[in-house]
């Protein structure tokens, strides 16, 4: 095997990580500009990302997932539903990804006796107005509509993420099975190291504030979260 050769296999075999880890990252790095946006601000970013989370727990509960439902050997068995090659993972997310809402919609028309759906959007969705009534009571409407914006795309990129996430660790549980050990001290390492910075504690992934709208009236005033 030459040196183009391997630097060829080396790149097919980092192809498949570095896509399941870029949603990730680009998580990390819209919420991270998100908490430093001086005009936005940690607490509600916060409070953006339960509300998605609520959002997610939601899409996570109607999305039928393969070999449900879920057992040790429908997860773990070679040649079972989650015994899928990264091609077919890929269809599997984007699948889900695509039918997720609509079932969440007909789930709360037709099938949500206990009203427990319901109850999860509908304190995403106080969160969310709040905050936005809150915003616009202080800041005025003009920007208000860049922290509502952002209110609803961090909302959303987390509950897409909560979804990605199940569907991941079940996927990685078939895939890795031992492994998975492996995996949780990579993740350890990356928490005391932050070589990518997936961890909040460290801010890594931002845009400059030059480039985010800034406050104009009072300035000088100290602004309440």
């Amino acid at each position: 095997m030459d040196v183009l050769e391997l630097l060829s296999s080396a790149a097919s075999f980092a192809v498949g990580p570095l896509l399941i880890i870029v949603p990730l990252l680009t998580y990390r790095w819209v919420t991270d500009t998100a908490a430093h946006w001086d005009l936005y601000g940690g607490f509600r970013e916060d409070n953006a990302t339960l509300a998605g989370l609520l959002l997610g727990i939601c899409l996570v509960a109607v999305t039928p997932l393969p070999g449900q439902p879920l057992t040790f050997d429908s997860v773990f068995n070679r040649g079972g539903p989650w015994d899928l090659h990264l091609e077919a993972f890929g269809s599997l997310v984007l699948d889900r990804m695509e039918v997720a809402p609509g079932l969440l919609l007909d789930r709360l028309a037709l099938d949500d006796e206990r009203l427990n759906l319901t109850l999860g959007l509908a304190m995403a969705a106080a969160l969310l107005i709040g905050r936005a009534a809150v915003g616009i009571a202080r800041q005025g409407w003009w920007h208000s509509v860049a922290t509502i914006a952002m209110d609803l795309t961090v909302a959303t990129m987390t509950a897409a993420l909560t979804l990605y996430a199940v569907i991941l660790g079940l996927w990685l549980c078939n895939r890795l099975n031992f492994w998975l050990f492996l995996v949780g001290l990579v993740m350890i390492q990356e928490y005391r190291y932050n070589m990518l910075g997936l961890f909040p504690r460290h801010r890594h992934f931002r845009l400059p504030r030059a480039r985010l709208p800034q406050e104009i009236a009072f300035p000088t005033l100290k602004r309440r979260r």
